[in-house]
């Protein structure tokens, strides 16, 4: 990088909202890609200012470094071991050092993830500051931006209007406000938790005592960490079973509360990941492989949502077949899987939430022949990848692309659930008394008012809990810098979607050009969550999933060429090869 070091040229301006992995991961491309732009070409200097209010850069919420090591990371950690830059340390040489007793974990601690995420941020700012790209870090707040005649300037919560820049980055995580969060409308009088997360500050024994009847508005991830905290945090242990049956005992701690009871709205949990040491049996492998190349940008036309899915169902259906579990099992039981929620022959009513969640761990743990939903769970995650480029950007109408998401939240929770482990953790918790999912089965709700659609003879909570995040997109987002795009046509937002429409390198997509299309707004670019629906598929450590930071380092680093006067075209989209990964990581 150093050798096409400029002598005196005006340089770029660069900001970058937000300081979490995917900030990183976009500035580790930048960087990987300007200092092979150095070898051959006399480059411009480049100023980056980062703004966020993190203490610990590169971690945002979701890796604070400070949280329970009880609350693990949801993927496999080898998706770390890709850092663009190549002066990182992979994550399993630093762990080795920093954590040895970790080095061998598949879901290590997300406290010590962060560390990690941390530890690459600080050696990717070195990295530049050793060369001629400077960077510094406002701790503050976006709240708002507005387009400058050489520009934008970004408004912050304290430190005001900043100096304008050439180039924003918006690279944001979950927010922090949302219109269906309880604690906007909250008239209940039983105590409200209106988060999970800060653990330490949501989930203390002052709010959530000891024994106390804990409701929870939420059956996903987060209630998961939720009910990790209220139990390993209390004092409860899990222990092999000694009787030889494969599973955990839970032994309750004195701290913990009296009973958990969350709520779904699809009433069931989420299916337990497989164990990440079993192979996927071949014919399923044969018939991903299969539609993985039928997704492919040479197979492909135009495929729309709905043909996406009808795919996904062809594939699954060859994966069962191909497993010889039940000859009688075909494409009716598939579609049926995706219609209810869970495998046709499942029982409804009382028990079914346990039965479904047992179910998910007997076959991850290969104990049992795997059924529609698992085989369904197994194939949405090895077409990941295909089928979030086949689908990125569609103009598929409004109905359309609402029977996709529908279909796309099933096959999440049959794919993208708890490592084993933890699913063996929940079931011991229901065997101990301390988690009761007789609210799932009966469809209670948890609205403003308070609890709705009680099982009879249930006494009311002692506090209510939380557990849902901020959807992604930036509707019905209400923080601050969400709602000034919007209200400022900076970007737009397609029917029945959720995110703002952006073109491949990440530049925001708003207005209108002749013959319908959308104008670039150039030198505004928005990676992430604020995009989903337009780009899906965000809540991820995978940084191969996705071409926009790729694309939009490309686009960086051809402005900084001495030959560029200004914006440059957007990069072509190609495509890329993702490393191999272990079916049910995202």
């Amino acid at each position: 990088m150093v050798d096409g070091a400029p002598a005196g040229d005006q340089p770029l301006s660069l900001a970058v909202v937000g300081d979490g992995p995917k900030a990183l991961f976009a500035l580790e491309e930048l960087c990987a890609q300007l200092s092979d732009a150095a070898r051959h070409d006399s480059l411009r200097a480049l100023e980056i200012t980062v703004v966020a209010p993190g203490p610990v850069e590169g971690t945002g919420a979701a890796y604070d470094v400070t949280q329970p090591h009880s609350l693990r990371l949801n993927v496999d950690a080898a998706l770390l071991d890709v850092p663009a830059t190549g002066t990182s340390p992979s994550f399993r040489d630093w762990v080795a050092a920093a954590h040895p007793t970790l080095v061998s974990a598949t879901y290590p601690p997300r406290a010590v993830v962060g560390e990690y995420i941390h530890a690459r941020w600080r050696r990717v700012l070195a990295d530049m500051a050793r060369t001629w790209v400077t960077a510094r870090t406002v701790s503050d707040r976006a709240v708002s931006l507005r387009r400058t005649a050489g520009g934008w300037e970004i408004v912050t919560a304290s430190h005001g209007t900043l100096p304008p820049v050439e180039e924003i980055l918006l690279a944001t995580g979950h927010a922090a406000e949302h219109s269906g969060a309880l604690a906007r409308t909250w008239s209940s009088t039983i105590p409200l938790r209106p988060a999970v997360l800060p653990a330490a500050e949501m989930l203390g024994s002052h709010d959530v005592p000891p024994g106390a009847r804990v409701a929870l508005r939420g059956s996903a991830l987060t209630f998961i960490d939720a009910a990790l905290v209220l139990t390993l945090e209390r004092g409860g242990r899990f222990t092999p079973r000694a009787d030889g049956v494969p599973g955990l005992l839970h032994r309750r701690g004195s701290e913990e509360p009296l009973v958990l009871l969350p709520t779904a709205r699809h009433g069931r949990l989420l299916d337990a990941k497989p164990d990440p040491r079993l192979p996927l049996p071949a014919g399923v492998s044969r018939a991903v492989a299969e539609g993985a190349r039928r997704l492919g940008p040479t197979e492909r036309t135009d495929v729309g949502p709905d043909a996406v899915i009808d795919l996904v169902l062809d594939v699954a259906t060859a994966a069962l077949a191909a497993t010889g579990t039940d000859p009688h099992l075909g494409r009716e039981a598939v579609e049926g899987a995706l219609a209810s929620g869970s495998d046709p022959d499942l029982h409804r009513g009382p028990g079914h939430a346990e039965d479904a969640l047992r179910r998910s761990v007997e076959i991850g743990r290969g104990g049992r022949a795997p059924g529609p939903a698992w085989i369904l769970g197994r194939v949405w995650a090895g077409l990941y990848r295909p089928l979030t480029l086949a689908v990125r950007g569609s103009a598929a109408p409004a109905e359309e692309w609402a029977r996709f998401r529908r279909a796309s939240q099933v096959l999440e929770r049959f794919a993208f659930g708890p490592p084993l482990e933890v699913a063996e953790m929940l079931l011991a918790m229901i065997g101990s008394g301390a988690l009761d999912l007789s609210w799932v089965d009966a469809g209670t709700r948890i609205t403003a008012s308070g609890i709705e659609v009680a099982p009879p003879g249930h006494a009311p909570p002692d506090a209510v809990v939380d557990a849902v995040l901020a959807p992604p997109g930036i509707v019905g987002i209400l923080d601050p810098l969400s709602r000034a795009l919007v209200d400022q046509g900076l970007v737009e937002v397609r029917p029945a979607r959720r995110g703002a429409a952006v073109d491949h390198d990440g530049t925001a997509l708003a207005g209108d050009r002749p013959g319908g299309r959308s104008q670039r707004q150039e030198g505004l670019a928005l990676l992430v969550r604020p995009t989903e629906d337009h780009v899906i598929g965000h809540d991820t450590l995978n940084r191969h999933l996705h071409d926009e930071p790729r694309l939009w380092a490309a686009r960086i680093t051809s402005r900084l060429r001495r030959t560029d006067a200004g914006p440059s075209a957007p990069p072509r989209p190609t495509t890329t090869t993702t490393p191999e990964r272990r079916i049910g990581s995202r």
